[in-house]
């Protein structure tokens, strides 16, 4: 037999040492992006490319599959002993198998994910979800066992990998019976690994470069927020109480006067017709302060709605509601912005607002107040009261103010993972800053 027949062809070879490198760097990437904190930059993107590098092992494999049983491989040495014979083939079908799978269960992973985050190949193509998890009523729990199965092969491979590796360095220096030298590269396979190097490279810088999901994580409101990462907390209160008329414009453009609309206004005592404020919602703000990872984040809320009555001199009449789009809550995180949208934190596909409605307003000091009432997320109510201090200078009213709540309180992130400590803290801060105008 020559050497040519002795050897694995170049296209086998450029295969196999792609394949090797990319797992070898998908494995090392997973187990450092695992552990980046939630809040880290770079997060959503890593998810991003792993996804995308793990989609190309799968169709290399498949390309590698295909020239395997179109080409015949080199014959084992006939002096190995058949249990050894034996146990590579296993081992070689078994490497075909959790090349499959491992990506496959990561496809799973996020095709069962309630974020439903669009998986695109570096950006260029929409590669579809698996369609099965559609009816599925805790699509969360499935992507956390998804997730579990994912690593299991993932490591699986890696212990494969370390016998497979074994193997050829005892075939290569004590046995030396020419199976290490069958798959060694040589030019043909150098010039065949460099171009599946430049085409992977060329496709994530151009997602480096285009950043194509900023667009596709935002608010419903659609309005995107800088492109960062990952998942997670958030919660957010709302401020003020019911009675007048809602409208909720469009993030950024002037909203609705927080006068009460004419149907009510027999049942209005005059001297809080007198007191309906317009708030100036350009230069007020809504923003939620958490931890997570044991670092501080702070995002906001972009779009409400406060309808407010108030007279310092009347606090009786007084009365503060406020509607919340939880679909416009942004904290300059995609994935954790993402994150705050699916069933197991806000729910917006169910619940698009939260709610404040006080019941009573009291003085509490010069200038500082106190409304105490109920706040509502998703189907969760509890009271709560909202501390602030207000200036009123002829028709124009600055307050400020906040509360501190406990986010389970509100089923807000229940799930395991969400609860260790050092992933989201419980205690989660509102603060609010409001401009307003006298309204008549």
């Amino acid at each position: 037999m020559d050497l040519g027949q002795k050897r694995y062809s170049s296209i086998a070879v450029a295969l196999h040492w792609a394949i090797a490198i990319l797992i070898l760097a998908q494995i090392a990437g997973g187990l450092y992006m695992h552990n980046l904190p939630n809040s880290a930059a770079s997060k959503f993107d890593l998810y991003q490319l792993h996804k995308s590098f793990g989609l190309s092992i799968l169709g290399l494999t498949i390309i590698r599959l295909g020239w395997r049983l179109a080409h015949k491989p080199p014959a084992l040495p006939g002096a190995m002993p058949g249990w050894q014979k034996l146990i590579a083939r296993l081992i070689h079908w078994a490497f075909y198998a959790l090349m499959f799978l491992t990506p496959l269960a990561g496809l799973a992973m996020v095709s069962a994910s309630p974020l439903n985050v669009p998986t695109l190949w570096f950006g260029l193509v929409e590669i579809p979800h698996l369609p099965f998890f559609n009816g599925v009523a805790d699509r969360g729990a499935v992507e956390d066992l998804f997730q579990e199965v994912h690593e299991y092969l993932a490591f699986s491979i890696l212990f494969l990998l370390v016998l497979h590796v074994g193997a050829a360095l005892k075939h290569g220096f004590i046995n030396r019976d020419g199976v290490l030298s069958s798959m060694a590269p040589r030019m043909r396979a150098w010039v065949g690994m460099l171009a599946i190097a430049v085409v992977l490279g060329l496709a994530a810088l151009f997602y480096i470069q285009s950043d194509p999901l900023q667009g596709e994580i935002s608010h419903s409101d659609g309005h995107s927020h800088d492109h960062n990462e990952d998942a997670a907390p958030a919660i957010a209160p709302a401020k003020v109480e019911p009675g007048a008329t809602e409208t909720a414009a469009p993030v950024g453009e002037p909203q609705a006067t927080l006068e009460p609309d004419a149907s009510s206004a027999e049942a209005i005592p005059a001297v809080a017709l007198s007191s309906a404020w317009t708030v100036d919602y350009a230069a007020s703000t809504l923003r939620f302060l958490g931890e997570e990872g044991g670092a501080s984040f702070e995002g906001q809320f972009s779009n409400f709605t406060a309808e407010i009555i108030f007279d310092p001199d009347n606090l009786g009449a007084a009365s503060i509601s406020v509607e919340v789009r939880t679909t416009s809550a942004g904290s300059g995180s995609d994935f954790r912005d993402g994150t705050m949208k699916d069933g197991e934190w806000f729910d917006v596909k169910a619940h698009e607002s939260a709610h404040f409605t006080s019941s009573t307003i009291r003085k509490t000091g010069a200038n500082a107040y106190a409304a105490d009432g109920t706040l509502t997320i998703k189907d969760f109510t509890h009271d709560v009261t909202l501390a602030f201090t207000l200036d009123i200078d002829g028709d124009q009213a600055s307050a400020a103010g906040g509360a501190d709540l406990i986010r389970t309180d509100y089923g807000l992130g229940m799930s395991a993972s969400w609860l260790e400590s050092e992933k989201v803290a419980l205690a989660v801060r509102v603060e609010f800053e409001i401009k307003a105008a006298r309204a008549n």
